[in-house]
């Protein structure tokens, strides 16, 4: 029994397909690629065509000159007398179709198709399905992927690369797939944390194109240069989503955190994929959690590498600070307000003076 119509399932498949790249397309979104799977057509319209001899210098095709030509074509005239003695019946055949073909020309209205709005680009449909988009940077404009499109892409990637094993993914040195087969495994992760000490700025281009990782952790230990790039990337306005980067020195290996709380591990840095054999690894739950646990920690300690927060945000940030501190001052005219019921607590130690006054006066009476 089929529960599925066509439909239906070219409906599903499209919405798997993004929800494969962490992407949830809105119901617009996938009724706009259900009504328009192809291109607008060029559009045509019918224009009717008067005859080359109408109303020529305003005279009639039924008078005058064009009668006079009309009438050699009548049977019994001398012109048809002559031509029925010198042709063969053949060519009368051919002298008859093109004496009709001729005279509809030159005395009927014909018609033509008139262009009126040419047949859409691919790019153009791509854009109007949302796939792409028009940006402009430093006065040039240029095409990128849309959150949507990369999604499709990365799906239909994922489908040209497979792999047998899908607990460890072995990635092979001189493999021209060894790194489609990482990114797309980067791309399942969803929006989770890559930890790669040593990754460069040409690494983060690609997982900031093609993949939902929101979250990085390179080296601080000699690597002020390629931190200094990785930063200027991540701090242009013309990237398509935000991805955050930090810096430590406690780094040793290469983790992926994922969305779904996977922890895997990965024998090389992502600018060795291709040169070296390694592999992807998953950990057990166990020592996962210790991972994860871990890295967490690092995370929250680690130094931001870009992007830099907006003057916005750190000008609320010192309202609160500036909060912060209104309130501790609070608590200090409160400590203050208390300090004389400390004095009065202190006036049994008074009462102890006055009573060695007095002992002092007793001792004194004898002498």
């Amino acid at each position: 029994m089929n529960i599925l119509s066509d439909e239906q399932y070219r409906l599903l498949a499209f919405v798997s397909a993004c929800n494969g790249s962490s992407y949830n397309p809105t119901s617009a979104e996938v009724m706009l690629w259900r009504n328009n799977p192809e291109p607008k057509k060029a559009e045509y319209r019918t224009v009717k065509v008067d005859p080359p001899l109408a109303g020529i210098g305003g005279i009639g095709l039924n008078t005058g000159a064009f009668a006079a030509i009309a009438a050699l074509n009548e049977p019994g005239s001398a012109f048809q007398r002559m031509l029925d003695t010198t042709l063969s019946s053949q060519l009368r055949s051919l002298q008859d179709s093109i004496a009709g073909m001729a005279g509809r020309y030159l005395t009927e209205p014909t018609t033509r198709q008139e262009l009126v709005k040419a047949a859409e680009t691919v790019i153009a449909h791509l854009t109007r399905l949302t796939w792409l988009e028009e940006v402009t940077v430093s006065g040039k404009t240029g095409l990128r992927l849309t959150q949507l499109g990369r999604a499709l892409l990365r799906n239909h990637e994922m489908d040209d690369v497979t792999h047998p094993d899908v607990s460890v993914v072995i990635l092979e040195s001189n493999d021209p797939l060894a790194y489609p087969l990482l990114v797309s495994q980067l791309a399942e992760a969803g929006e989770g944390l890559l930890v790669d000490p040593y990754l460069k700025v040409d690494g983060l281009h690609r997982i900031v194109q093609s993949t939902r990782l929101t979250r990085l952790l390179v080296t601080g230990k000699h690597n002020a240069t390629e931190i200094a790039a990785m930063q200027t990337y991540l701090d242009s306005l013309s990237l398509p989503r935000h991805v955050e980067m930090r810096s430590s020195t406690e780094l040793h290996d290469r983790i992926l955190l994922t969305d779904d709380e996977t922890v895997l591990t990965l024998g090389t840095s992502l600018n060795s994929i291709g040169r070296t054999t390694t592999v992807l690894t998953p950990m057990p739950p166990t020592a996962g959690d210790v991972l994860r646990a871990k890295y967490e920690e690092i995370w929250d300690n680690a130094s931001l590498v870009g992007p830099q927060p907006d003057e916005d945000d750190e000008d609320d940030q010192d309202e609160d600070d500036e909060t912060d501190d209104g309130d501790i001052s609070d608590d200090d005219d409160e400590n203050d307000v208390t300090e004389p019921e400390t004095d009065d607590a202190d006036e049994p130690a008074d009462t102890d003076d006055e009573t060695d006054e007095d002992d002092t006066d007793d001792d004194g009476g004898p002498e």
